[in-house]
Parts: structure tokens; C-alpha cells; sequence
């Protein structure tokens, strides 16, 4: 294979590599729905639901104000037993905020909440939007609270009232607005650019090698797999650093785990599904190549593959539906990719169907247009022997 062609495959698994990643940080931070994707599984995971839990129920129970109100309600004689009364309540406000977390009524504010947040960002990237209160972009969380106080038997009224940090998590600071956009404005150019040119090399590299091309074939299926298999590998790399860093004493280390699991999940399904293809890419350069084995493959379907090519095609159609179907990652339940790896089928098929053809010919054991009625034989064709 020569060196300028080997130089293109490890350029193209570079842009690879960097394509998955800004592919991934541009559609988890601007894409709505996989945003509220990502939200509604970080409320479904316990080591997220339950802190956030503490947070709601401490933020309703001051909202209530409940030790005061008891205060001034209780007789003076027990007056002292306010405080030991209001830790009681504040013990049931936690019950019933994690109770009611679980609900699909909650869980859609929650949803909402974080779409509200999402395009508030997409907004800020894009140049456009406010900044609300001066505090950046916000997960606002009162409706939540409200709505859990009302569900729980206390007042909403006040949950309003508390300081604006006991209700909103802030997602981007102020300050960081201006790097927010240029960000996007990046993320906007690698969530495309860096996919067309590893398909661009890729293709400049198996035609600059006219002599060698299942070896570039197989060259470029090998690295583009191992790009996807180095994603993997920075995933969990930079997910213990960033754990570490935030989990600090050890006690957010199961919440920050869980939100880098679930925040991550699409990428590792880009990860694999690259891998995959870059496998079957291998498995393909193999199968046209000249070893026994694959010889004697090619030989045992070449007369169906050639005779009935629409049976053939047919069955490679519906193992294809199939798999789109079952949709086992979420990559294959989008158009665009689902029309991608049809046409990457498609193209495999008609190239191998090409070469059995051609094979049987050149060994004249069986004409084409008799290949329908010879049955595949345990042993290959003259030429592959």
C-alpha cells in the first residue's frame, strides 16, 4: 500500500476521533431532544433523584417556615419543642418529595424545566437570548418545589420567596456567556466538518492505492475502528479525572458517576456504532480477499448471490430492518443514519456481488445464468482451489 495512502487512513481516524466527540458535545448541549433525554434519565437514577430530593424538600420546608410558624403557635411552655417539630416535618417533606419524584406529573416539570433551560441556551449561543436576572443560564426549580409542596400538603406560596440561589442551579455563569459562544460557534464546524473529511481521506486513500485497495479497505476499517475504541477509552479516562475532581470528600462521588454515565451514553453509542462499522469494513476487505478461507466462502453463496440477487438483496434488506427495528441505540432510530448504513449495506452487497460474478466466470464451473439451478457445494469452484 503506499506511504501516501497510509498517511491519508491516519489522518482520516484523527478527524474520525475528533468528529465523535464535537458530534457528541453539539448534540447532548443543542439538540432539545436528546437535552430532555438526558434530563429524564438523570431523574430516573436514584444517586441524582435522591440529592436533588434533599435539596427540594430543605427549600419547602423553608419555604413553610415551618419551626417559626410553630412557634408562634404553640403554647410557651412548648415553644422549645419547635425545633424538634420542625425536623419532623422537614423528615416527612423529604419522604414525600422523594415519593413524588417518581411521579410522571413531577418528572414532567422536570422536563419542561430543563427544555425551558436548553433553549435558553441554544438561544445564548446563537447570539440571541437574555440573561435572566443576571445569573447566566438557569435550571429553574420552583415549579418543581411548588408543585411537590402542593402534592405534599404544604404551602407553595413561599417557596417564591426564598433567594434566587435556593431555587436555580446555574448552568452557565455570566461571565462565561462570552466563551459559551464562541464555543457554539466551534461546535457548529466539528459537528460536521471533521465527519466529511475522515470520509474524504478514507476514500482519497483506498483510490490512491489502485494496486492494494482491500488492504486499504481493511487499513481504514481497522483505525476508524480503533478511533471509536479511543473514544471509549477517553470516555472513562475523563470520567474518573472529572469525578475525582468534583466528588472531592467522596460523598457526591455516586451522583457525579451517574450524571457522567448518563450525560456520556451517547457518546459511547457513536463509539460503538463506529467500531462496528469499521469492523465490518475489516470483515469485508477479508472476505474478498484471497485466503482459503474466504475463498471458500465467496464459493458457497457465489451461484445464489449471483442467480437470485433479488432474494439475496431482499434478505440483506430485512436483517437491516430488522436491526432499525429493534433500534438497540439511539443512533439508529435517526433518519439520516438509518439511510447512511443502508447505503453502506447496499454498496457492500453490489461489490461482493460483483467480485462472486466475476469468479465464477473466470472459472466458467458455472454460467451465470444457470448459477439458479447449481446448489452450493461443500468444496470451492476450480479457481479458488
Amino acid at each position: 500500500m503506499p506511504i501516501r495512502s497510509r498517511i491519508l487512513i491516519g489522518l482520516a481516524a484523527l478527524c474520525a476521533f475528533v468528529a465523535l466527540l464535537g458530534t457528541w458535545v453539539d448534540r447532548q448541549l443543542l439538540n432539545t431532544d436528546d437535552w430532555v433525554r438526558t434530563s429524564s434519565a438523570l431523574l430516573r437514577e436514584d444517586t441524582i433523584r435522591n440529592p436533588l430530593a434533599d435539596q427540594i424538600a430543605a427549600n419547602i420546608a423553608d419555604g413553610s417556615r415551618t419551626t417559626a410558624a410553630l412557634q408562634e403557635a404553640l403554647p410557651p411552655r412548648l415553644q422549645p419543642l419547635a425545633p424538634q417539630a420542625g425536623a419532623l416535618v422537614g423528615e416527612l417533606a423529604q419522604r414525600a418529595t422523594e415519593r413524588l419524584l417518581a411521579a410522571p406529573k413531577v418528572q414532567q416539570l422536570w422536563v419542561d424545566a430543563n427544555r425551558l433551560t436548553q433553549q435558553q441556551l441554544v438561544e445564548l449561543v446563537e447570539g440571541g437570548g437574555t440573561v435572566v436576572a443576571g445569573r447566566g443560564v438557569v435550571l429553574d426549580l420552583r415549579p418543581l418545589a411548588k408543585q411537590i409542596a402542593q402534592e405534599a400538603g404544604f404551602s407553595g406560596d413561599r417557596i417564591d420567596q426564598l433567594p434566587p440561589p435556593r431555587n436555580r442551579i446555574v448552568i452557565i455563569r455570566p461571565d462565561q456567556l462570552d466563551t459559551l459562544r464562541t464555543i457554539g460557534d466551534v461546535l457548529n464546524t466539528l459537528s460536521w466538518l471533521p465527519g466529511l473529511l475522515a470520509l474524504a481521506l478514507y476514500g482519497g486513500a483506498i483510490w490512491l492505492a489502485p494496486l492494494a485497495r482491500r488492504r486499504a479497505l481493511l487499513s481504514a476499517g481497522a483505525t476508524l475502528a480503533a478511533a471509536g475504541l479511543l473514544v471509549l477509552i477517553v470516555r472513562r479516562v475523563a470520567g474518573h479525572q472529572l469525578v475525582d475532581a468534583i466528588a472531592g470528600d467522596g460523598s457526591l462521588e455516586p451522583t457525579a458517576s451517574s450524571v457522567w454515565r448518563i450525560a456520556t451514553t451517547l457518546l459511547a453509542e457513536l463509539a460503538l456504532v463506529t467500531i462496528v462499522v469499521g469492523l465490518f469494513a475489516v470483515l469485508g476487505a477479508w472476505l474478498a480477499g484471497p485466503s482459503r478461507r474466504a475463498v471458500w466462502l465467496r464459493a458457497r453463496f457465489a451461484p445464489a448471490l449471483v442467480a437470485q440477487p433479488a432474494a439475496a438483496y431482499g434478505t440483506a434488506a430485512l436483517a437491516y430492518l430488522a436491526l432499525v427495528a429493534w433500534g438497540p441505540l439511539s443512533v439508529l432510530r435517526r433518519p439520516l443514519s438509518i439511510v447512511i448504513f443502508g447505503v453502506l449495506l447496499g454498496a457492500g452487497m453490489v461489490l461482493l456481488r460483483a467480485q462472486c460474478k466475476r469468479e465464477l466466470e473466470q472459472a466458467g464451473a458455472v454460467a451465470p445464468e444457470d448459477a439458479a439451478a447449481a446448489a452450493p457445494g461443500g468444496a470451492p469452484p476450480p479457481a479458488a482451489q
